[in-house]
């Protein structure tokens, strides 16, 4: 058996010892039916090792598996526990594993009647890529130049806790946390490489789409000092929490538009003549013909986006049963938050001139300098009833207040001319005020009076009103103050359930439920800004039913149904615009796991999953947008397309006892999503996803004797995505081998 299993690996392609790539899987059943050949060693550790050779796009592989396409080996868990008294406990906890850079190493000391101390500190990286858009027309495709991303999370904590009988718990905690790496972008640049024809007239549709990956460089640190205290003074449990906390983050987002496009200045100097997107004369086409004319020049962005934030805080909790039937509680909480941000967003445009192109660097936010001070006022109070067994009814109400002072100062660099190559700085400055009050009551209700049936409801209903100051960034220098925004703000958010769960037999048994959730925003001008107007509401209902039956002992179906309905309205000025239906949405989910358990020595698990989810905003109700005197009309439902996230899963589990001492599990997953449509890049952007995705593995379990085991996986991974027009395709085989032994 085990050289079958090594000989595969080798012609798989990957290291003699069996290292192996693979998502794990749980196998519940054939642990709990093999325990007694399994023994759980109370101290283990488990060396282990992994890789894969995968063929095709090593960063997709990575971003969807979430391992390292060029494996990795060491520890995947230590767990160590020694009595060092009769009254004190070390556990000690670790994890070493290349590739996917996963550590941890933990140890914590209890002592009875005195408290304990913990000290750890744990890493793990996180894949993404920078594959960017692929368009079809001409099947461009623009990825980074290094697509492998990765992002580096870590955190080191001490807490120690002082709890001797009688005396208040008193619990001191130190965390301070990273992230370091670059990751993908929601953020993308422009082309105009599209094969597309150019925006002369009478062609109303640019060629220019966002396809142009960008990443972000991260360098974010989160650190907090906690201090609580808990203690019972009568039936009155208390809670008192001292909290600082602060962020110190600077973020780098670079985005590209246009890269390596440059407009030459034969033809960009005719735009001070024709005027943009009409160069429709033969002579001007012909002299767009003759140069590898595109019609923006390349735009190379780094933004800074940096904060500092610091919070101090105070939370205080009483928990009070008032008799057999009534339990008070209160919560009240104050946070004091300071912020400043720093920032700047230079703009390199590569700009033609009579005899060359210049790089020119302009800065929409160059030295930008502000912060802000927020006080937050927090008070909970609630109530729980219990009249009976089978009725239990809570009251809540939460009160907060907010106060947010703001102010920034920036520069503007801008470029003017003919070329666009002088620069000129101008100042800018901008403040805001934000005061609101939220109120937000609660209402569950939980009743089992009637034999097999659970009913129980939830309810809340947040409101905020508040007034809200800010102003437009202007020049001190030539204004004493900018255009004013004043508005009263309000919002309305309601979340509403109400379910019930029956057994109805000793084979069946259903749970339903319905719910309702709301959202509204309004902001109402006054004085300088009577009149404006702006509302967005959103309501979203559906319900969800499952059922668990088991016809025999040996067979289980679980099956669940979703569905989710929800409307939005959008509006910008009262009475005049009325509000307008901007969404639609609907969704649709079905679950079905069939399970299979003969006797102790087998199971198999079948899993399946349909979901079907659109959210539509004009389509199809744009029509036609007429033609005018210098464009063509032109389908606009074919550019307002709806957004489709379809897809399917399957998959299926199996296990078996092979002898006393050996186990094996198959499992295979599917997903398919076929929600693309490239007929539609003529007109717009493509999104919709297309992909499949399946493996399968096969593994063993074996035990050599009651301190030594091994796991050992094989498989195939393969995917195939059509969004990217199959570049980030990959496949191939892996493995997987893990030796576990109890200390």
């Amino acid at each position: 058996m085990n050289t079958n299993i090594l000989a595969l690996c080798r012609r798989a392609g990957v290291l003699s010892s069996g290292l192996f790539l693979v998502t794990g899987f749980t196998a519940h059943a054939a642990d709990k039916a093999q325990s007694d050949a399994f023994p759980l060693n109370e101290s283990y550790v488990k060396i282990t090792g992994q890789a894969a050779a995968v063929s095709g796009s090593d960063s997709s592989f990575q971003s969807r598996t979430k391992q390292p396409a060029n494996g990795g080996a060491g520890i995947e868990d230590l767990h160590i526990v020694r009595e060092l008294s009769k009254k004190s406990t070390l556990v000690i906890d670790g994890k070493a594993l290349t590739g996917s850079e996963d550590y941890l190493g933990s140890f914590k000391i209890t002592k009875n009647e005195v408290g304990s101390i913990d000290v750890g500190y744990k890493r793990f990286r996180t894949f993404y890529d920078g594959v960017g858009g692929f368009f079809p027309t001409n099947s461009q495709w623009m990825p980074l130049a290094e697509q492998d991303l990765h992002v580096d999370r870590s955190k080191f904590w001490v807490e120690a806790t002082l709890a001797q009988p009688g005396a208040p718990v008193v619990t001191l905690k130190y965390v301070n946390e990273l992230r370091t790496g670059r990751k993908d972008s929601t953020i993308w640049g422009s082309t105009d490489l599209t094969g597309l024809p150019f925006n002369l007239a009478p062609n109303p549709i640019n060629p220019a789409r966002k396809m142009i990956p960008g990443y972000i460089q991260l360098g974010e640190r989160h650190e907090e000092l906690e201090l609580a205290v808990k203690h019972k003074i009568g039936k009155t449990n208390l809670r008192l929490e001292l909290l600082g906390d602060q962020f110190n983050n600077v973020d780098t987002r670079n985005v590209t538009n246009y890269p390596g496009e440059v407009i030459p200045w034969s033809i960009a100097s005719l735009s001070t003549t024709v005027p943009a997107g009409q160069l429709a004369n033969p002579q001007n086409i012909a002299k767009a013909a003759a140069s590898p004319l595109t019609w923006n020049n390349q735009v190379i962005i780094a933004e800074t986006e940096g904060m500092k934030s610091k919070t101090t805080g105070v939370t205080f909790e009483a928990d009070t049963p008032l008799s057999s039937t009534f339990t008070l509680k209160v919560n009240a909480n104050y946070e004091l938050i300071h912020t400043a941000v720093v920032g700047s967003r230079p703009l390199i445009t590569t700009t033609a001139t009579p005899t060359s192109v210049v790089p020119v660097t302009t800065n929409n936010y160059s030295d930008l300098a502000g912060g802000t001070r927020l006080k937050n006022l927090v008070g909970n109070i609630a109530l729980d009833w219990k009249p009976s067994k089978a009725v239990f009814v809570k009251f809540a109400y939460r009160a907060q207040e907010e106060y947010v002072r703001g102010s920034s100062t920036y520069n503007v660099i801008a470029a003017s001319g003919t070329p666009a190559t002088t620069l000129t700085s101008t100042p800018r400055v901008g403040w805001a005020k934000l005061e609101q009050d939220v109120k937000t009551p609660v209402l569950e209700v939980r009743y089992t009076g009637i034999k097999d049936l659970s009913l129980y409801f939830s309810g809340s209903q947040r409101d905020l009103s508040g007034v809200e100051k800010n102003t437009s960034a202007y020049n001190p220098l030539t204004a004493a103050l900018g255009t004013p925004a004043l508005q009263n703000v309000s919002e309305d958010h309601g979340n509403y359930t109400l379910g019930a769960n029956w057994k109805s037999s000793s084979i069946l048994t259903l749970r339903g439920e319905v719910f309702e959730k709301g959202h509204k925003d309004n902001t109402s001008g006054f004085d300088a800004r009577v009149g404006d107007y702006y509302l967005l509401d959103s309501r979203y209902t559906g319900f969800k039913l499952s059922a668990v039956a088991r016809p025999s002992p040996f067979v289980g179906f679980t099956t669940r149904y979703v569905n989710q309905v929800g409307k939005m309205k959008v509006t910008g000025f009262l009475p005049t615009y009325p509000a307008y239906d901007s969404l639609h949405s609907k969704n649709h989910m079905i679950c079905e796991s069939i399970d299979w358990t003969p006797n102790k020595s087998f199971y198999a698990q079948l899993n399946g999953n349909f979901v079907y989810h659109v959210i539509s905003t004009v389509y199809p109700r744009a029509g036609l947008t007429p033609a005018t005197a210098t464009a063509n009309a032109f389908d606009s439902n074919r550019v307002l397309q709806n957004s489709n996230n379809n897809y399917v899963t399957a998959g299926f589990l199996t296990g078996w006892t092979v002898d006393k001492d050996t186990d094996a599990q198959i499992q295979w997953n599917h997903y398919r999503a076929n929600n693309g449509n490239p007929v539609l890049a003529a007109m717009t952007l493509p999104f919709g996803v297309a992909v499949k995705d399946e493996s399968i593995t096969v593994g063993m379990k074996h035990r050599f004797s009651d301190k030594w085991m091994c796991h050992a996986k094989v498989g195939y991974f393969d995917s195939a995505n059509d969004t990217t027009g199959g570049r980030t395709n990959y496949h191939g085989p892996m493995a997987y081998v893990s030796f576990d032994y109890g200390l």
